[in-house]
């Protein structure tokens, strides 16, 4: 544009050099990519050289009104060019931060997705974790839509609901609580008891004694996933497991003998490396069992039925490193081991009878079951029987590829100098490339920071599959111990920034995510039309939680409210200056400001006080809010400008001989620029008005509008002329022709013209890319969000169900120290056993199912006394078939709140009472059978600790333990039996009777005591 004045008789007119030079620095500051002050640099530079060389060849743009107004008009355009850059860095750095916040919220929920797996893996099988989550999100929905429901005062049924008003039952009907169970045929069951636990346990400090059952459990749960079998839990020292359950398998039962073998020798090795003497005692039984989840909180997924009975039986008639087998499990067994005959036990599987029985006590007649007994033969596996038969080559679910290659190859003698199924096992447990942890739980690392940081991992990784940055092939995730992949999970997080974008190109360029916006084209709506109405109803919300900076959607309207109001007054100033001040000029002027003031303080109280506006102006801010009256309210103020100009259009300015014309061309030419604000606007509107706003000024160039004004000097009117100096009248002779460009024959019209139409070319663009990045911008805002939300509902459930697992008190210092085992004096322990359960429990009917549904409500209402405030020092510990266990003074904290020392003591006894009006509620509901509640109860030092590695479990172990079971087990129907010193401890609340002197195994002879009532003194609270 500069070389044209170097040559002196250069046909191109001011007007074109104008608008060329306007394209060419708004393509300086939106297209070539340079630093702002560079920018700013070359572009003044370039308008004062501009401008220079336009004054030393046109001797009328001399004037000082001149100069004043086209310095105006160019502050105006690098305004608005540095406006525009500064906002598409500002779009741009936004749209990468926010997807980038939607890799990192994606890499977070992989992360919390595999937490839960790992959480779920240690409580139920997958199976039935679907089935258990889908009733905790249900109760989740049906929460909050009560909750709406009471804001909203509504009933079900539309009508308006009373205050405080309760939802009434309809008669007869009987609600349960939600219940998963399934019954299981052909099941095989395995329970392995560890010989000398107490005299090993004896001498140990919690740590130790915890890191060794951590270490054999551990050994024990890689066995149980290579051998394809279920873990169920562990009790005490007891450790049982099924196969063939909850997935079906027709080698269940050799599962299981494979499992139990394996056992054994892994017990021998862990002798060898801890220099202990300990051995296993194993018992497997073949039967159904109803499968599923009992209570509401600390529960596990579990097998209950006569079967599982029997199987206990087997372990504890067994003898220590043999596998005792029932005569069910021979029949799966008899072609495969060599076996020898073990003791006749007693079967229970019997044949229930109803019966009724008149009760002499209450003379009141009851219904009973009557069985009939019978005895069953059992073996011992001793070896295998030649070379064994192939297996199934069909993997079955929880055997790897690798285990099913190892079954199929066979074994012949347990004894013998060749290696056997259960030796291969072993030697993958002791070949393992890192032991588990100590306790078995992840790093703190990842459960308390998880959301610190996120990292994106790529689709094609899978955590479960890295190891110490190796990929392993064919692993079954469920045989990653916990802590193992916590800590791949934590050294994830410690990826640097580096890596971070690295992934999050790679992740572009896979998903195009730049390339191809989801958007159409042409109407550059979204494609999804719930995006496209959630942005036009929400794009003024920022969900990125960051309103103090200019990406901000309001700060952004204030800004661009702000250049608006700074270009009309640039353009009011120059029209002012320029142009006679006629009246419609003066009443569009005050209307504009009034407008532009006006549209100034709405989007200030916008950011100032929106809480206070909207109380005081609600309905006025949701109409300018709405998604039409802001796009008509934006097009209008986007043609505040170039109005402006247009209202000073007349035949005195277009015949005026002073380039007035040309200045009119100016400001419509800066006023059009005008249109590229307002990003959120819709670029089509912005774009069509600018269009016309463009048509009117070539129609305005095309037409001559003023007859009355020709060409030549003859032509000019008495104003004009009369307005002339001599100077004037000599430099326009009245011979030479006129130089007006508005007279609708002048030939630069095609230059501005074609010069016009490039504008608005360069305009239509600017617009569409500023929508699209706009769009693009709110669409990684949006999908951040959502990705959050999805992954926070994640980390809730994983927390949820971690919690089921370990307390939340114990879950906070496993954050901090990664692990936990302590010891706790004077804690309190209770064992709720009702002693008729199996009296009550028929499988001949629907095979026990709906007695288990009975349980289900009798455990679920001990439970929601937890949720009592006098019960806070209260926490169940775990449900062992009808046998309710609970503990109090297991968090110091919260015992430390207490004005009493021994209160969580006095809490417990008070829970058990209130177990007891329970049983006594219940028995109430259910037609002429009465359970019987037996409660144990003793305090004391125990030890706590969190074992496991695919499974974890929070368990407490000792004297004080043991002591309240045996309380239980030896108490009278009904009552609630404690020792000694605990009847003295309590004694000042409540009330006991001396029962007498009983045998107690392993601590002899001791004197017990029976509750009788609570005393009515004040509360030790």
């Amino acid at each position: 544009m500069l070389l044209q004045f170097i040559h002196p008789q250069s046909d191109l007119s001011t007007v074109g050099t104008f608008c060329a030079s306007i394209e060419v620095m708004l393509m300086l500051y939106t297209v070539i990519p340079m630093r702002l002050f560079m920018v700013v640099g070359m572009g003044v530079v370039y308008s004062i050289l501009y401008e220079v060389f336009t004054i030393m060849h046109h001797e009328e743009m001399q004037k000082v009104p001149f100069i004043v107004g086209k310095i105006l008009l160019h502050l105006c355009i690098h305004l608005i060019g540095i406006h525009i850059f500064i906002m598409a860095q500002i779009r741009r750095r936004s749209t990468f931060w926010k997807i980038g916040q939607s890799a990192m919220a994606r890499q977070d929920l992989e992360i919390e997705k595999q937490i839960k797996e790992q959480m779920i893996h240690s409580l139920m099988p997958a199976s039935v974790a679907q089935e258990v989550m889908k009733t905790r999100d249900d109760k989740s929905e049906n929460k909050d839509k009560q909750d709406e429901e009471n804001n909203m005062g509504m009933n079900d049924d539309g009508r308006v609901k009373k205050r405080n008003s309760k939802g009434k039952q309809v008669k007869g009907e009987i609600i349960f609580r939600s219940f998963t169970m399934n019954k299981m045929e052909n099941v095989s069951i395995l329970f392995a008891d560890i010989v000398g636990f107490t005299k090993m346990s004896s001498n140990k400090t919690a740590e130790h004694l915890v890191g060794l059952l951590n270490d054999l459990f551990g050994r024990f749960d890689v066995l149980c996933a290579k051998s394809g079998c279920e873990k169920i839990s562990t009790l005490g020292d007891c450790y049982y497991c099924v196969a063939g359950c909850p997935e079906s398998r027709p080698d269940h039962a050799k599962c299981c003998v494979e499992m139990g073998l394996g056992m054994i020798k892994a017990i021998q090795q862990f002798d060898i490396d801890n220099k202990e003497s300990v051995d296993m005692r194993v018992g497997v039984h073949t039967g159904t069992v109803l499968c599923g989840i009992v209570g509401t909180r600390r529960f596990k997924f579990d097998v209950w039925s006569n079967d599982v009975t029997l199987a206990n039986t087997m372990e504890s008639t067994g003898e220590p490193g043999t596998v005792h087998i029932s005569e069910a499990s021979y029949e799966f067994l008899k072609d495969l081991y060599e076996v020898k005959e073990g003791p006749i036990c007693q079967d229970n599987r019997t044949h229930k009878v109803l019966i009724e029985h008149y009760d002499t006590e209450t003379s009141k007649f009851a219904v009973r079951h009557k069985e009939d007994q019978k005895v069953m033969n059992t073996y011992f596996i001793i070896g295998r029987k030649g070379p064994a038969p192939e297996a199934d080559q069909t993997p079955s679910p929880g055997a790897t590829p690798e285990i099913t290659e190892e079954v199929a190859a066979g074994v012949t003698e347990i004894q013998g100098d060749q290696p056997t199924e259960s030796d291969s096992l072993v030697k993958d447990v002791h070949n393992k490339p890192e032991r588990p942890g100590a306790n078995g739980v992840s790093p703190a690392a990842l459960l308390g920071r998880r959301h610190s940081s996120g990292f994106y991992a790529a689709s094609e990784l899978s955590l479960d599959k890295m190891v110490d940055g190796k990929e392993r092939e064919n692993i079954d995730p469920s045989t990653i111990p916990i802590n193992e992949a916590w800590k791949k999970y934590r050294a994830l997080r410690e990826t640097t920034d580096q890596q971070i974008i690295r992934c999050l190109k790679e992740r572009i360029k896979d998903q195009e995510f730049f390339y191809r916006p989801p958007i159409n084209r042409f109407t550059l709506r979204y494609n999804n039309n719930d995006l496209e109405e959630n942005y036009r109803y929400h794009y003024l919300q920022d969900s990125s939680n960051v309103p103090n900076t200019i990406s901000s959607p309001k700060y952004h309207a204030l800004l661009e409210t702000i250049v608006s109001f700074i270009v009309f007054t640039v353009l009011s100033t120059c029209c002012f200056m320029i142009f006679d001040r006629g009246t419609p000029w003066i009443i569009l002027f005050i209307i504009s400001l009034i407008l532009e003031i006006l549209i100034l303080i709405h989007t200030i109280t916008d950011i100032r006080c929106p809480e206070r506006k909207m109380t005081l102006c609600s309905k006025f801010s949701n109409l300018i809010s709405g998604w039409v009256f802001r796009n008509i309210l934006g097009a209008v103020l986007a043609s505040v400008p170039v109005a402006a100009v247009y209202s000073n259009a007349s035949c005195e300015v277009f015949s005026d001989v002073f380039f007035h014309d040309r200045f009119f061309c100016y400001c419509i030419v800066v006023a059009l620029l005008h249109f590229i604000n307002f990003t959120m606007l819709s670029s089509w509107m912005k774009s069509v008005i600018a269009a016309l706003a463009g048509i009117v000024l070539l129609v305005l160039l095309s037409v001559d509008i003023c007859p009355s004004v020709d060409n030549t000097s003859n032509g000019i009117d008495s104003v004009s002329v009369a307005n002339m100096t001599n100077a004037n009248l000599t430099q326009y002779n009245i011979t030479q022709p006129l130089d007006l460009i508005f007279s609708g024959e002048h030939i630069v019209r095609y230059e501005i013209i074609l010069d016009m139409v490039l504008l608005l070319l360069l305009i239509f663009f600017l617009n569409r890319e500023f929508e699209v990045s706009y769009r693009l911008s709110y669409h990684g805002d949006f999908q951040a969000a959502q990705d959050k939300q999805t992954m926070q509902q994640n980390k809730e459930q994983a927390d949820w169900l971690l919690h089921n697992i370990i307390p939340q008190h114990v879950s906070d210092v496993v954050k901090k120290t990664s692990k936990y085992s302590k010891n706790h004096k004077d804690v309190g322990v209770i064992f709720a056993c009702i002693v008729n359960f199996n009296e009550f429990y028929d499988e001949s009917y629907k095979g026990g199912r709906e007695y288990l549904r009975v349980l289900n409500e009798l455990v679920s209402d001990y439970e929601c006394l937890l949720d009592e405030f006098r019960f806070r020092d209260v926490e169940k510990i775990k449900t062992i078939s009808s046998t309710f266990m609970a503990a109090s003074g297991l968090n110091e904290v919260s015992r430390m709140e207490n004005k009493h020392p021994y209160a969580h003591l006095f809490a417990l006894m008070d829970f058990a009472i209130e177990l007891q009006n329970v049983i006594e509620r219940f028995n109430e509901s259910i037609f002429n059978f009465s359970f019987i509640l037996n409660i144990g109860y003793n305090f004391g030092e125990v030890t706590a600790g969190v074992i496991g590695t695919t499974k974890l479990l929070y368990d407490i172990w000792g004297d004080t333990v043991n002591i309240s079971s045996r309380m239980y087990s030896t108490g009278i129907e009904g009552r609630i039996q404690v020792p000694q010193s605990a009847a003295e401890l309590l004694k000042d609340f409540f009330e006991f009777e001396y029962r007498g002197v009983i045998a107690v195994k392993g601590k002899g002879d001791m004197h017990t005591y029976l509750l009788v009532k609570k005393k009515e003194v004040p509360s030790w609270e």
